[in-house]
């Protein structure tokens, strides 16, 4: 299993987008990139709301990482 850290974040100019962090290999490591990322957030004034989660992927045998 990997783990993508994911956030999705609207702005003050009223635009709302997903963005996501680097490919983890434990949940504590998605994890802390969305404690950075949800901390950067609560101090940007330009940032009205947010929601972070870490997705939990199954990669194939074929898929190169």
């Amino acid at each position: 299993m990997v783990w993508l850290p994911v956030a999705f974040a609207c702005l003050a100019n009223g635009t709302c987008s997903f963005y996501n962090g680097n490919l983890s290999i434990s949940l504590e490591q998605c994890q802390a990139q969305n404690k950075t990322a949800v901390f950067a957030m609560q101090r940007d004034a330009d940032v009205k709301a947010f929601q972070v989660d870490c997705l939990e992927l199954s990669p194939k045998p074929t898929d190169s990482l």
